[in-house]
């Protein structure tokens, strides 16, 4: 995410669509008014997207003791709350520059990237986590025990088996993930987690699941998705799920919406495709660096049309 600062105005915007939005009675008109405003300029989806990740920093931190500040817009905690929101989107780059800055702690940090941006962490026994777009990850050590937490996004661990001394342990929504000396993949959905093997194995444990009832060990050139409850039988591992480490994305006769939904990840603002050709099939290998390259490829090749609202606003429809 870029370190530039956002101005005040913006983040005031930003704080009042935020709340505004979180409340059970919003109904579509304001949605659409709100996803307007983030698609008008790139620094209003940046100043969304920082108070998204407040607000689930704060749960995070919350826990089940209940509701956090950002979670109770009413009132003089309203007011309070949209205040305290617009400061902390104004001074986050700078909070976030200096962080990066800082050396490991034995206690929890933060490593995040913004749409669009690949980056390499190198961990302090010899592993590498390699982010991709639009990813957070928590990373906490100890004596005992190296942990990675996926918050958000795709990742590719390589931990040596060299360094085996204490247990690396990755942790998602959906499962808890032991490493024995691998190199895998592993991406979060809304409602799974995606997990590839690479080499060398993973011990998978549903959160859900009983004792080692709902226990697998995925081998190398294997891949599974795993819910809460269970882990799905894996199949061999499809080579297209690694192209984004070479910044390519590749498609074999799969709908246009899911692909527009798959290159909105590497796409700055709001990027959507109308219903009206969302089943049209596309097949082929597209260079992720240029988005509106891909684009102008897709009004080539199929009966669309692209409409640009705005450079963060773009919508796919029927070719008159």
């Amino acid at each position: 995410m870029s370190n530039t600062p956002i101005d005040r105005r913006i983040a005031r915007e930003a704080a009042g669509w935020f709340v505004r939005l979180q409340n059970s009675g919003a109904g579509a008109a304001e949605h659409a008014a709100g996803a307007e405003w983030r698609a008008r300029h790139a620094d209003h989806e940046r100043a969304w997207q920082l108070a998204k990740r407040f607000s689930e920093r704060s749960q995070q931190l919350a826990g089940d003791a209940g509701r956090t500040a950002l979670e109770r817009p009413r009132g003089l905690d309203r007011r309070q709350t949209l205040k305290t929101l617009a400061l902390l989107i104004a001074a986050a780059p700078l909070g976030f520059a200096v962080q990066q800055r800082l050396p490991w702690r034995e206690w929890q940090a933060d490593e995040r990237t913004a749409t669009g941006e690949q980056r390499t962490l190198h961990l302090p026994d010899g592993e590498q986590i390699r982010l991709n777009t639009g990813s957070a990850v928590d990373i906490a050590y100890d004596e005992s025990i190296r942990r990675v937490r996926l918050i958000s996004g795709e990742m590719l661990v390589e931990v040596p088996r060299e360094h085996a001394r204490r247990p690396f342990i990755v942790d998602t929504a959906e499962a808890q993930l032991t490493l024995l000396g691998s190199r895998f993949v592993v991406r979060q959905y809304p409602h799974s987690t995606y997990l590839a093997a690479l080499e060398g194995a993973v011990l998978v444990r549903p959160r859900l699941s009983r004792g080692d009832d709902g226990l697998m060990r995925l081998t190398a050139g294997r891949q599974t998705h795993v819910t809460p409850l269970a882990a799905e039988p894996s199949l061999a591992l499809a080579q297209n799920r690694l192209d984004w480490i070479s910044g390519v994305l590749r498609v074999e006769k799969m709908r246009l919406d899911a692909f527009i939904r798959e290159l909105d990840r590497y796409r700055p603002g709001l990027l959507r495709c109308d219903p009206a050709v969302a089943g049209l099939l596309i097949s082929g290998t597209f260079q992720l660096r240029d988005t509106d390259q891909i684009l102008h490829a897709l009004s080539q090749t199929l009966p669309v049309s692209v409409h640009y609202r705005t450079p963060y606003w773009v919508t796919l429809t029927a070719r008159a």
